[in-house]
C-alpha cells in the first residue's frame, strides 16, 4: 500500500490540467515479481513512483508512457518472457511470465484516482473492472472502467452485474474475464481496491518508535496511542497518521474494521490488561502482546470475560516471530512481519521451505 499511498500525494501536487501516466499491472499469467495490482506512477518530466516489476521493465515503460501522455490514449502492453529469459530487451529478468501492463493519462480527477483516495479514506473496499483488450467493433475503449457501486444494466455488458457480484464475494483481488460481442470479445480485469491495514500500537515508549517507522514503511496507518503527553509527541513519531491521547484509567472499545493491527507494548501490566478486552473484542485480525505468555494468559482469567475460540486464534502473545529479537528495532522486523504473515495466511517460515509457488495467485 506504501506505493498507493505516494502515489495520490503526488497526483495531488500535479498542476492543473497536468497529466501523468499510470501503469498497473493487470495480468500475470507463470511468474513475476510484481502481482496484478502493482502501480506506478510516471509523471511528464518522466520521474516515477512505484514499480510493476523488478526494475527490469521499468525502463520501457517510461518510454511507452510518453506516447500516453501525448495522446491521452490508454494502452495496454505486453511482456512475455516464457520462451527466453533473455526476450526482453536482453535483459536476464529471471521470471517466465507473461505479464500485461495497463497505462493510462490521469490527473487528480481521474476515476481510478478518486477511487483510490476514496477507499484510502473511508476504509471501504471498491470492486470495479477494466477494459484491458477487444477484438472486434466496440464503444468500450481500453481503460473504461465499470464500479460495482454504480453499475447498471443500461451500461455493463450481459453478466457483469453478476460476475462482480461473484468476485466481490470471493477472496480473489484480480481475475480477467473475456465477454463476446457480435463479432468478437471485449476482456476486462476485475479488481478488489482496499484500504491500508491501519496499525494501532498501544503505548508510545521508546520500542513503540521504530514499530511506527515499520508500519510507515508498509505502507500502513500507523495510530499510537498512550496516556502520557510527553511520550506521545510529533517529534517522536513524526511519520504516525494519528497521535491518540487516552485517559490514564480508559478501557477503550474499538470501532475498527478487520484490516486492524493491535500490539499491546505498554510495559505496564494493568495498562495492557485494560486495553487487551476492548482489542480483542474488535475485529482486528490481529492482537499482539509483548512480554511472556503467562503474562498474557494471568491477563486474560483476571479480566474474567468469555472469549471465544475466534478471538482466541487472533491473539499472539508473545507478538512477534521467533528471529531472535533482542533490540527494539529487531523487534519491531519480528512484530511486523508476524503482522504480515497473519495477513496473508502465512506461516512466517522460511521460503526455502515452501512448497508452493511464493505468491498467492487468486
Amino acid at each position: 500500500m506504501k506505493e498507493i499511498r505516494e502515489i495520490l500525494k503526488e497526483v495531488e501536487k500535479l498542476p492543473a490540467g497536468e497529466k501523468s501516466v499510470l501503469a498497473t499491472v493487470v495480468d500475470l499469467k507463470g511468474s513475476g515479481y510484481r502481482l496484478p495490482g502493482a502501480r506506478m506512477l510516471i509523471k511528464a518530466n518522466g520521474d516515477a513512483v512505484g514499480t510493476v516489476s523488478g526494475g527490469c521493465l521499468e525502463a520501457d515503460v517510461l518510454e511507452r508512457a510518453k506516447r500516453v501522455i501525448a495522446t491521452g490514449i490508454a494502452e495496454v502492453f505486453t511482456y512475455d518472457t516464457t520462451a527466453d529469459e533473455n526476450s526482453v530487451f536482453s535483459l536476464n529478468m529471471g521470471c517466465r511470465g507473461v505479464l500485461r501492463i495497463l497505462l493510462e493519462a490521469v490527473d487528480k480527477t481521474s476515476e481510478i484516482i478518486t477511487a483510490l483516495q476514496r477507499s484510502y479514506d473511508s476504509r471501504k473496499r471498491i470492486e470495479c473492472a477494466v477494459a484491458i483488450g477487444f477484438q472486434g467493433e466496440t464503444h468500450i475503449n481500453i481503460g473504461k472502467r465499470f464500479f460495482a457501486e454504480d453499475i447498471t444494466n443500461e451500461n455493463a455488458l450481459p453478466g457483469m452485474i453478476d460476475d462482480l457480484e461473484t468476485f466481490a464475494d470471493s477472496a480473489s483481488n484480480y481475475q480477467t474475464i473475456k465477454y463476446e460481442i457480435d463479432d468478437g470479445f471485449v476482456e476486462f480485469a476485475f479488481e478488489l481496491i482496499r484500504p491500508p491495514v491501519q496499525l494501532y500500537i498501544l503505548g508510545a515508549g521508546a520500542d513503540a518508535v521504530p514499530l511506527a517507522d515499520a508500519g510507515d514503511a508498509l505502507g500502513w496507518r500507523v495510530n499510537v496511542c498512550d496516556h502520557r503527553p510527553a511520550f506521545l509527541t510529533e517529534e517522536r513519531f513524526p511519520k504516525c497518521d494519528a497521535l491518540v491521547s487516552l485517559d490514564r484509567d480508559a478501557k477503550p472499545e474499538w470501532d475498527v474494521d478487520e484490516l486492524t493491527a493491535f500490539v499491546l507494548m505498554n510495559h505496564n501490566y494493568d495498562r495492557d490488561k485494560a486495553m487487551l478486552s476492548g482489542a480483542l473484542n474488535s475485529k482486528a485480525f490481529y492482537v499482539g502482546a509483548l512480554g511472556p505468555k503467562k503474562r498474557t494468559e494471568q491477563m486474560l482469567a483476571e479480566i474474567g470475560e468469555h472469549f471465544s475460540a475466534e478471538q482466541i486464534s487472533r491473539l499472539r502473545s508473545p507478538a512477534g516471530l521467533d528471529i531472535g529479537g533482542d533490540t527494539p528495532e529487531s523487534i519491531a522486523v519480528s512484530i511486523s512481519a508476524e503482522i504480515q504473515s497473519v495477513l496473508k495466511h502465512r506461516s512466517g517460515g522460511p521460503l526455502r521451505d515452501r512448497n508452493a509457488p511464493i505468491y498467492d495467485r487468486k
